[in-house]
């Protein structure tokens, strides 16, 4: 699962139609089959600062755990992108027991692991992800301070590039 494509993306717009992945529409439906008869839908992907990506999820869409394996173990960029995407917006609460266990059980994030998890947006800006509506503002406010914990967990325990480590001493 983790070495085969779940995502694909144009690259600043480099790519706005099905065909310029070698997609196929299926007639009668809002997919579109590719030369080795999977079949994928249509969605804007990540945003690399200056808009969301046109591009194809495949189906069936990958749920949460398949989610994170490909963030954690793919070593297909796209397939990182696509799944820290899909855990932010779709899986925040497993995306946040994800990652409650692995800060609890890793005293340190080594550099790979570090670079795959700083595509969660999440972990960036450490806001609250879980629903709100219909919750009192306790219940908001403790989520928000899991959300903001994870943010300073992520940040105690990652592994900086060399470079960064480098300007940090002078």
């Amino acid at each position: 699962m983790k070495e085969e494509k779940y995502f694909i993306a144009s690259f600043r717009y480099n790519k706005d139609k099905p065909e310029d992945f070698g997609l196929k529409p299926i007639v009668n439906s809002d997919y579109f089959m590719d030369s080795k008869g999977n079949k994928w839908k249509n969605e804007y992907l990540w945003d690399n600062g200056w808009g969301n990506e046109y591009g194809f999820i495949r189906q069936p869409e990958p749920n949460h755990e398949e989610l994170w394996i490909l963030l954690t173990e793919s070593t297909i960029v796209e397939n990182q992108l696509g799944a820290a995407e899909l855990l932010n917006e779709k899986h925040p609460f497993a995306l946040k027991e994800k990652l409650q266990i692995l800060f609890l059980t890793k005293p340190k994030l080594n550099r790979d692991l570090t670079k795959r998890l700083e595509h969660l947006g999440v972990l960036r800006t450490g806001t609250n992800r879980n629903k709100v509506l219909g919750k009192t503002i306790e219940q908001v406010e403790s989520d928000y301070r899991d959300w903001k914990k994870l943010k300073t967990d992520f940040e105690r325990l990652k592994t900086d590039s060399i470079w960064k480590r480098i300007r940090k001493s002078y």
